[in-house]
């Protein structure tokens, strides 16, 4: 069976990479730690999760991304 791949949430898509030093996954990554503590930052994250989502469903249903 194959084990799960955890998503790195800073780059929507993208399995985690471990590129912060030190991190075991996006459980203890700093850089997820320091966009997600800054407001500014992530609500920029969140507008660009939406806008990945909105193009997925759209190819998903063939239609325009």
């Amino acid at each position: 069976m194959a084990r799960p791949v955890a998503q790195c949430p800073i780059r929507p898509g993208d399995a985690c990479s471990l590129c912060f030093p030190g991190a075991t996954g996006p459980q203890d990554c700093g850089l997820v730690y320091l966009v997600q503590d800054d407001p500014e930052m992530a609500a920029e994250l969140a507008r660009r999760r939406v806008a990945v989502n909105r193009q997925r469903r759209g190819a998903r249903a063939g239609g325009p991304a």
